[in-house]
């Protein structure tokens, strides 16, 4: 195939003009309008670029894979080395190309590299070979830029691939595309970069002190460690988390990670998070080092949703203990949602030093504005409102792109560092400096550019607010039902709140479900049990009884019962008093019911906080009032009474008969004693003395032998 001539080099706008002007004399009889309609029958992902820069004279050899994403069938598929000869001269036109589509600019493929490095074939030329749809081939091309017409050193062009195939049983041509960005350097080539690093992570500590898994060991392992570590080599500015460094601490300490059901199990990351904190505690002093909004709450979304008010509940969530809180706050905003009305909210309420956003334009520079400063992240490529998807060896390109050309126009070249890809790609090199934020700084300029107002979409989506909303009140309930002081409760609302609120979130409600589920579960009736007899009986209008409550959790709770009466009118239960019960232990609470009337009353008790929100253990039973008072002190009385006239009249009446006795006694003692007296006397003595042993009062006692006649009887 013979090459196309290259197109004139044009400026930006009239640039990509003649660029799709000449797609017309390149795609047979195709217009412009029709290469970008034409469908991608393949995905093509670049894997790897060697090297990124090079002198023209370098061969550079691009690696990747082709997948057919297309429901047909395709023969003789192979990835040919393309490039375009335009030179990209400054920052507009290098937004002006990222923002446009694959087809754009047009390019030429290559064909002559030596050994016909430049073109593989996944399938064979014979087309006996079939790639279905699904399948995935690899490539590996090869172009050395001198011989491909890219001659300019210190310059900055447009390479990549183009695959061609026979899609079913149509004629060859294009079927996916890919393209990179390569700086060509040689000994005057130079340019500065400020990297970023953000140490941030989805927040994984649950509302008990355990946590939700071990992800966040796992990511301190694989990316989090690295990012520290270049923060440390490279001098590199840091944005820190404080709602990281509580859950890392936490760790450190000895943490447990959430099993099956209850159960938790032992957190096998302790000597990592011990680990990573010897790394970051130096960063802290550094001066070079910034804290994020707690949880790295999108601050920004929240505001442009209209919910200012719950910037005081982030700012509150920082304990003045945590190793962060002295730092400058830093705000960050790559999605590029800021807009004037929000910025001066934030200003106002939460006071940054810096604010680093894709929504201010990088080529005006650092802004000063109401004391902060205000940084456009290098990194906006964008497409429709949304970043667009680029593999690592894409990105390291453009940001060398991006270096080179803002250095050359005297523009700050700032970008966020989040993941070890981006590590690798503000990687330095030999022409590569990088700088720490504070040098980029001092250079701010008043006059903060931004539009008044943004219309749109946020990363806040629906139903973040009910989430943050309903997370507060778990997190107020459980410090409530824990005994955790005001201050301390408080905080912990605000912490869960800020976190909820987190940029790292993917799924909002997920993430709430999985570390408030400690707290959902006892509300839900989990963990404490309220046991309770199926009926009481009252035998004055105040009794006590008892319930018992058995804490399975493996925190002391204060709790409460609240019992609720079918007829209160008639018996009411106040509310028992609060008491703490510790963790495996039963315990027995009493209640008081009052009763105004007699009857039968059904009764429903729930176990509650303190504060009185009930939580889902409960128990009925039956409350049955006789009204003993009055009636029984009647019956007391009456039967002391009685009990008294009787013993008195027995009394009297063992008195009547002794003096009868004596009286009788003292004739026949007159006369001489006779055997039959004798016995007469003895048959006569065992009754009187019966009768003194007889106990005053006892019913059941024989009374003394008398007369019948005898009037006292």
């Amino acid at each position: 195939m013979t090459d196309v001539p290259s197109p004139s080099r044009l400026r930006p706008a009239a640039w990509l003009l003649g660029l799709l002007m000449v797609l017309a004399t390149v795609v047979a009889g195709s217009s412009p309008a029709q290469a970008r309609a034409v469908p991608e029958l393949v995905k093509v992902a670049i894997t790897s670029v060697t090297p990124p820069t090079g002198d023209p004279k370098t061969p550079i050899t691009i690696k990747g894979t082709v997948t057919n994403t297309s429901s047909v069938s395709m023969t003789w598929v192979q990835a040919s080395f393309w490039r375009s000869q335009d030179e990209i001269n400054d920052t507009r036109d290098l937004s002006d190309l990222l923002a446009s589509p694959a087809t754009v600019p047009v390019g030429m493929r290559w064909f002559r590299e030596p050994n016909e490095a430049s073109i593989f074939n996944i399938t064979d030329p014979e087309a006996n070979q079939t790639f279905k749809p699904g399948d995935t081939g690899s490539f590996s091309v090869t172009g050395t830029p001198a011989q491909m017409g890219l001659t300019s050193p210190n310059a900055v062009y447009a390479v990549g691939i183009h695959v061609q195939a026979s899609p079913g049983n149509q004629p060859r041509r294009t079927v996916g595309r890919a393209r990179v960005l390569t700086v060509l350097s040689d000994a005057h080539t130079s340019a500065n970069l400020a990297p970023v690093i953000v140490l941030s992570a989805p927040p994984s500590r649950r509302i008990d002190g355990t946590f939700t898994d071990e992800s966040l060991s796992d990511d301190i392992t694989h990316r989090l460690k690295p990012l520290a570590e270049a923060a440390h080599t490279r001098n590199a500015t840091v944005l820190l988390d404080p709602s990281l460094i509580d859950e890392v601490r936490a760790m450190a300490s000895g943490y447990r990670v959430a099993g099956k059901g209850p159960n938790t199990v032992v957190g096998t990351g302790q000597e990592r998070a011990k680990e990573w904190l010897n790394l970051v505690e130096p960063l802290l002093s550094s001066g070079r080092a910034y804290r994020l909004p707690y949880g790295n709450a999108d601050v920004v979304g929240a505001v442009r949703q209209g919910s200012p008010r719950l910037l005081p509940k982030v700012k509150h969530a920082l304990d003045p203990s945590n190793p962060a809180a002295h730092l400058p706050l830093a705000i960050i905003d790559p999605a590029a949602e800021l807009d004037n009305s929000s910025f001066k909210t934030l200003a106002k309420e939460l006071s940054p030093s810096v604010i680093l956003t894709c929504a201010a334009s990088v080529r005006k520079g650092v802004r000063e504005d109401s004391g902060v400063k205000i940084i456009g992240l290098a990194d906006t490529v964008r497409t429709g409102g949304h970043p667009q998807s680029n593999s690592d060896p894409q990105r390291r390109g453009i940001l060398l792109s991006q270096a080179l050309l803002m250095t050359r126009e005297s523009i700050p070249a700032v970008t966020l560092v989040t993941t070890v890809d981006d590590v690798q790609a503000t990687a330095p090199i030999s022409w590569l400096h990088l700088q720490n934020l504070s040098t980029v700084l001092n250079g701010a300029k008043p006059g903060l550019h931004l539009p008044e107002s943004r219309a749109g979409d946020t990363i806040l989506k629906d139903p973040w607010w009910q989430v943050q909303h309903d997370v507060g009140i778990d997190a107020d309930g459980w410090s409530d039902l824990v005994g955790a002081s005001p201050q301390t409760a408080s905080l912990t609302s605000a912490k869960f709140v800020s976190r909820s609120l987190s940029s790292s979130l993917k799924d909002r409600e997920a993430w709430a479900v999985d570390v408030m589920r400690p707290a959902s579960e006892v509300i839900a009736g989990n963990g404490l049990v309220l046991h309770s007899a199926s009926q009481f009986v009252m035998s004055s209008s105040r009794n006590d009884f008892p319930l018992t409550i058995t804490n399975s959790l493996a925190q002391t709770v204060r709790v409460k019962v609240v019992v609720t009466s079918e007829n209160p009118q008639r018996i009411d239960i106040p509310d028992t008093q609060v008491v703490a019960i510790q963790p495996k232990e039963t315990q027995t609470i009493k209640f008081a019911p009052k009763a105004s009337s007699n009857g039968v009353v059904e009764m429903q008790a729930h176990l509650s906080t303190p504060s009185g929100r009930l939580l889902g253990s409960q128990a009925n039973f039956v409350v049955k009032a006789t009204q003993m008072d009055d009636v029984g002190w009647i019956i007391i009385v009456v039967s002391a009474l009685v009990l008294i006239i009787a013993t008195v009249l027995r009394i009297r009446q063992v008195t009547a008969s002794s003096r009868r006795d004596t009286e009788t006694a003292a004739p026949d003692a007159e006369r001489p004693a006779t055997k039959l007296d004798d016995i007469s006397d003895d048959a006569r003595a065992a009754p009187a003395r019966k009768d003194q042993e007889a106990v005053p009062g006892d019913e059941s006692a024989p009374g003394p032998l008398t007369n019948i006649d005898d009037p006292t009887v």
